[in-house]
């Protein structure tokens, strides 16, 4: 979230380099992302706010402090890394990702990669769903790997694509949760399955009358986990 502030933002904490834990005039903890903004900077600071480029105020309950802790010893390429996924994130998908994406993604990736370090295999049994159901996000997952891979000269697999992916279907609903949005792929997969036996029909992915019943489906399967409807 872009934004411009008159007001003081106070260092809380530093994270990084790039992140700050902070507190604006109403005394309300926010965390703040900037090129270089807690380069020397220490508790009890007035940050420059032309070095401000996100402010993150996290709206469904999350103290920002549990945020901090999370990335508070995670690397800077990591911040970078996610950064840029959201930013093409939203441009693809119109702005629609929650902020909590932000440190969620961020907590994932640099746990993949450790794991992956230790040889720890990483698994996604909904990869084929995930790819057929969502795949927009899928593709957005998929750069954002090859670049992880490049960058960090790593060879993660394709099933850590299906991951970002799913926390990038997660960050679009109204309530961020993780096991719901697996559960609607199931979901998805189990509805396909049955119109396919039950009319004896090989449904064609490529026609738009797939993707109008899939879109539909999304959003019926979204309000009903959220009791929404």
């Amino acid at each position: 979230k872009k934004r411009m502030m008159a007001e003081p933002i106070k260092a809380i904490k530093i994270l990084n380099n790039s992140l700050v834990l902070s507190s604006d005039a109403d005394n309300n903890e926010i965390i703040v992302m900037g090129k270089g903004i807690g380069f020397n900077s220490k508790t009890g600071d007035i940050l420059d706010p032309a070095k401000i480029e996100k402010t993150f105020i996290l709206k469904d309950g999350t103290s920002p402090r549990e945020f901090a802790r999370l990335i508070e010893h995670v690397g800077e390429e990591y911040v970078h890394i996610v950064n840029k996924i959201i930013d093409d994130a939203n441009r693809q998908l119109h702005g629609r990702l929650s902020e909590q994406v932000f440190f969620t993604l961020i907590d994932h990736i640099s746990f993949a990669i450790e794991r992956y370090r230790k040889g720890i295999s990483i698994q996604n049994r909904l990869l084929y769903e995930v790819k057929r159901f969502y795949p927009q996000e899928f593709a957005i997952a998929s750069r954002a790997l090859n670049d992880i891979n490049q960058q960090m000269n790593l060879e993660l697999p394709e099933e850590e694509a299906g991951n970002i992916a799913f926390h990038l279907v997660n960050a679009q609903t109204d309530v961020q949760n993780m096991e719901n949005t697996l559960q609607s792929v199931k979901m998805l997969k189990d509805i396909f399955n049955i119109i396919q036996y039950n009319f004896h029909i090989v449904i064609d992915k490529e026609s738009i009358n797939y993707s109008r019943f899939l879109t539909h489906m999304q959003f019926f399967i979204q309000r009903l986990l959220e009791n929404s409807l």
